[in-house]
């Protein structure tokens, strides 16, 4: 009686005779009912099923399902349809070699993927993927992560983003140090503050408005001024600079008629001078009306200094002066409630008449200056002398030095 040979799925494979072997049906051997030497195929058979038809080229007549091993490529292949006879064709499930690698084609891993070492060579796809030692080889977008706990050696990377711009808040924790390119740029902020917590240490350039500054170079008003308080300034910098030492050759206010402001108790150390361009010593007193300079003024009057009354008076104080080298009591007023009185130095003096250099001035009345005559100084009366001739007779200006007594 014949063998019906029927298929996993209930199809019929096909029908054996009696004393025949089918070998065209399958990979095997089959052999019908009373063949004689069926002991030798069924073990012929048993070896082939052991060593996945190993071989050179796919085994003849394969079965969808069936496996066979490439022994060419170390390839383990599963044959896709009844029939393929083409190599290429079969789907390679596993890849073996001698370093005891194995390579799969792909694996769809519905549960945990647990491994020491994970190589992803084209891509690694997952919601929750847990790995002690990770090597990308490629290029890798890794997005709504949270690594809080693993120890990245080297990342070389173009962008790493804590997400939606300008809402979410990165951290970087340790000493980092920024490479820059061949530009120079090292780090950029497009948009936004640049906050230190603590201080920013550079030991080569700030970049300002466009224009390299070096902090260890020459300071200019070109990169300290425009920087920080310049109309031009990309912030305007209204606070104190406050240096431990300053070593300048010019320190201004930025022109001669901007006052500035020295606060605290300052002395000169041995060698070192105040110079000046004026020559007189000069101090603010409230006077009763305005005097302009040259002015010779007595104490007295509603206020503390008025113009001197009196010819050859004793009371004369000094000389109101608009070149003073130091003026002291500099903040009581300005000139015209409290003139600069010159009580020492070279000043210019109003004085009528001729004057020969070298000639002692005395008052000569309504705050007016004259050469003393023969017999007429006194250690009192003496406004100062004469450093220059006048040769007038009229009221004119004569620079003399002045010393009140």
């Amino acid at each position: 009686m014949a063998y019906t040979i029927v298929k996993s799925d209930g199809t019929v494979l096909t029908t054996i005779a009696d004393g025949t072997i089918n070998t065209t049906s399958t990979s095997l051997g089959l052999p019908g009912r009373n063949y004689a030497g069926y002991g030798q195929q069924l073990d012929t058979n048993f070896v082939h099923q052991i060593e996945n038809f190993a071989s050179t080229t796919p085994p003849a007549n394969p079965l969808r399902g069936q496996l066979w091993y490439d022994i060419n490529n170390t390839l383990l292949k599963l044959c896709p349809t009844d029939g393929t006879s083409n190599a290429n064709a079969w789907i390679t499930i596993a890849v073996s070699s001698g370093t005891s690698t194995t390579t799969f084609g792909s694996v769809n891993v519905t549960g945990n993927l647990t491994a020491n070492n994970v190589i992803a060579v084209n891509g690694l796809y997952g919601d929750t993927i847990t790995v002690r030692l990770a090597t990308v080889t490629s290029l890798a977008t890794i997005a709504n992560a949270n690594i809080t706990t693993a120890n990245i050696g080297t990342l070389n990377t173009a962008v790493i983003n804590a997400g939606v711009a300008n809402t979410t808040t990165g951290t970087l924790t340790g000493t980092w140090t920024a490479n820059g390119g061949a530009s120079g740029n090292t780090f950029i902020v497009t948009n936004g503050n640049l906050v230190a917590i603590t201080g920013i240490k550079t030991d080569n350039y700030y970049y300002a408005n466009g224009g390299p500054f070096n902090p260890t170079g020459t300071y200019t008003n070109g990169n300290v001024f425009d920087y920080l308080t310049g109309a031009n300034a990309i912030v305007q910098f209204t606070g104190n600079i406050a240096p431990t030492k300053i070593t300048t050759t010019n320190i201004t206010t930025g022109s001669n008629v901007t006052s500035g402001t020295m606060t605290g108790n300052f002395t000169l150390t041995a060698g070192s001078r105040f110079n000046a361009t004026y020559a007189d010593l000069a101090e603010r007193f409230e006077a009763d009306a305005y005097y302009d300079a040259g002015t010779v003024v007595e104490m007295g009057g509603d206020k503390e200094i008025t113009a001197v009354q009196y010819e050859l008076s004793d009371d004369v104080f000094g000389v109101v002066s608009d070149t003073a080298a130091y003026l002291m009591n500099a903040g009581a007023g300005d000139d015209s409630t409290h003139p600069p009185i010159a009580v020492g130095g070279r000043v210019k003096v109003k004085v009528t008449g001729k004057v020969k250099k070298g000639q002692r001035l005395v008052s000569a009345g309504n705050g007016i200056a004259r050469a003393a005559k023969l017999g007429e100084a006194t250690a009192f009366n003496i406004i100062g002398r004469a450093l220059e001739h006048k040769t007038t007779d009229d009221l004119g200006i004569v620079e003399a030095f002045v010393k009140i007594n």
